[in-house]
Formats: structure tokens, C-alpha cells, sequence
């Protein structure tokens, strides 16, 4: 949460000096209007995307010459910005590298007190608790059979459902001025846009849609087509070189899905909401990640 403040604070200055520097926004709109026609090769991406950025950094500098009172703001932003966006993805690569081990570990458990008749299926082990386990591998076993059955019925409904994007509410200082940075990097809403989320990573880029809902579709993601998921994580990072452009349901500014695209420098729009959901495989839309917004194009 306080990275992606920082990153709104960051967007809320950057459009204080685009009025400073009107040229800048010419630029700035012209790079975002690009349609990307080929893939580029990630070396020559990054490349690219480094120069861009050093070249941004110095006319934003330039245009606070005069300010050195924003110019310092910026500076530190521009700071904080760089350094946590590493960190928050190396945390969230390092506290999931582990999962599959987790996950065959508890499920060797769940074989175990399969043969033992515990329970039906080794499966069932995701729909126990800890203390129903502790008991039945300690030997002294209830009947697991009718609340496993009724924990299951329950995820398969509410995995039906779309996922909240976020739980509770942030304090009103935090949350205000999260939502209000982001309706004012978004701008005016277009009424024909297909799907409304936070504007993740500038820029626009045209292609077919792709639903993707794990690693088992991963090999369905032709080069240049848009990946739509409910949300990314680490794993998922190869297929930024192969996407135009990428749209999730879930996530933030700091979010795995808005990180990489920015590094990969495609457009990106995230915390949709509900795109995998509006969208459909082999649909043709424009995503706009400058202002968080998904327009259909063509023939569907």
C-alpha cells in the first residue's frame, strides 16, 4: 500500500511538470498512442526502456530547474520508487519460491491418511484444518468425510465468484488519497470502454485477448496477443516478452502485473475488477494503460 502512494504521489507530480513543459506532453502522448506492431526482443527492450528512461528523468529535472523545492520531491520519489519496486518483487518471488513443496508435502499427507481410509481422496488434505490433521495423524482420527464434503461445495461455489479487490477498508488518510490519485491519472472515464481498471503502465497496444487462469494455459499465449488473468505472480514473467499488452482483475500499482510490465514496457491495466469475466480468448480490444481502460476493436 505505501509503495503504490508513493507511485500515485509520483503520477500526480509528473502531471504538475507536464503542464511546466508542454513539449514533454507531446511526447508523452505520442509514446503513449504508439501501437506496438512486433514483439521486441527483451534485451533490446530493456535497452531501450533504459534510455527512455534516463532521457525522462533529465527532461523532468529540467522542467523543475526552477523549483527546487518540487525538484527535490521528485528526486526522492523518483528514489524511493526505484528501490522499493525491486524489493517488492524479490519479496513476492521469495516468500512464494517454497509453495509447490509446500503444497506436494501436504498432499503426500493427504495419500498417507488416504491408505489409511482417514480420508477419500488425497486432495481432500486442502479442506482440513490444522487441528483435524494433528489428530488424525497422531492416530486418534474423527470422521472427516461430511465437513471436508461441505468445505468443498463451499469453495466451489465462491471460486465461481469474481474476488474482492481488496478486504476491510485502508484508513481514510491512505485510502482518500489512493483513489483520488487514481481517478486523476486515469482522467475522464470513456463511456466505451469495456473494462475501467488503475492505469498500471503507459501506454496503448492493440491485439487479441487471451484468458489465462494458470501455468497449465501458459503455452496458449501467442506473441503479441493481450494476456487478461485474475491476477500474476513471479511465475508468470516470461510471458510479459510475449504479450502486447497485460490486464489483470486484481492488483495495485505495486502489483507483480504492473511491475514487470512497466520493466518489459508494455501497456498494463490492473484491479479490473472483473476482465476476465467481460473479456473473451480471441476477442480484438485496445488496452490504454495510460488511462486504465479497455476498448473493444473490430469483429469479437
Amino acid at each position: 500500500m505505501w509503495i503504490a502512494g508513493a507511485l500515485l504521489e509520483l503520477i500526480h507530480l509528473l502531471g504538475r511538470i507536464v503542464v511546466l513543459d508542454p513539449e514533454g506532453d507531446r511526447e508523452r502522448r505520442r509514446c503513449g498512442d504508439q501501437r506496438r506492431e512486433r514483439p521486441i526482443a527483451a534485451g533490446d527492450r530493456h535497452t531501450e526502456l533504459a534510455a527512455q528512461r534516463a532521457a525522462a528523468e533529465q527532461r523532468c529535472a529540467a522542467a523543475l530547474a526552477d523549483r527546487p523545492g518540487l525538484l527535490l520531491r521528485y528526486q526522492h520519489l523518483v528514489e524511493v520508487t526505484q528501490r522499493y519496486a525491486v524489493i517488492r518483487e524479490q519479496q513476492a518471488r521469495e516468500l512464494t519460491l517454497a509453495w509447490p513443496i509446500l503444497r506436494s508435502g501436504v498432499r503426500r499427507l493427504g495419500e498417507h491418511l488416504t491408505a489409511v481410509s482417514v480420508l477419500a481422496a488425497a486432495d481432500d488434505v486442502f479442506f482440513c484444518t490444522r487441528t483435524e490433521l494433528d489428530a488424525a495423524l497422531a492416530g486418534h482420527p474423527s470422521s472427516l468425510a461430511h465437513p471436508v464434503a461441505r468445505r468443498r461445495r463451499t469453495w466451489e461455489r465462491q471460486r465461481q465468484l469474481p474476488a474482492p479487490l481488496a478486504l476491510g477498508r485502508p484508513p481514510r488518510l491512505v485510502g482518500d488519497v489512493i483513489e483520488r490519485m487514481v481517478r486523476q491519472a486515469r482522467g475522464p472515464v470513456d463511456p466505451h470502454a469495456v473494462v475501467v481498471g488503475h492505469p498500471a503502465s503507459a501506454g496503448r497496444a492493440t491485439g487479441r485477448v487471451r484468458i489465462l487462469t494458470g501455468p497449465q494455459d501458459f503455452a496458449t499465449l501467442a506473441a503479441g496477443e493481450v494476456l487478461v488473468a485474475p491476477v500474476t505472480t513471479p511465475a508468470w514473467t516470461p510471458l510479459f516478452a510475449r504479450a502486447a499488452a497485460v490486464v489483470t482483475d486484481g492488483g495495485t500499482l505495486a502489483a507483480h502485473a504492473s511491475l514487470v510490465a512497466r520493466e518489459y514496457g508494455i501497456p498494463a491495466v490492473v484491479g479490473t475488477g472483473d476482465a476476465t469475466r467481460r473479456l473473451h480468448t480471441g476477442q480484438h480490444v485496445t488496452v490504454d494503460g495510460t488511462t486504465g481502460t479497455v476498448y473493444p476493436r473490430g469483429p469479437t
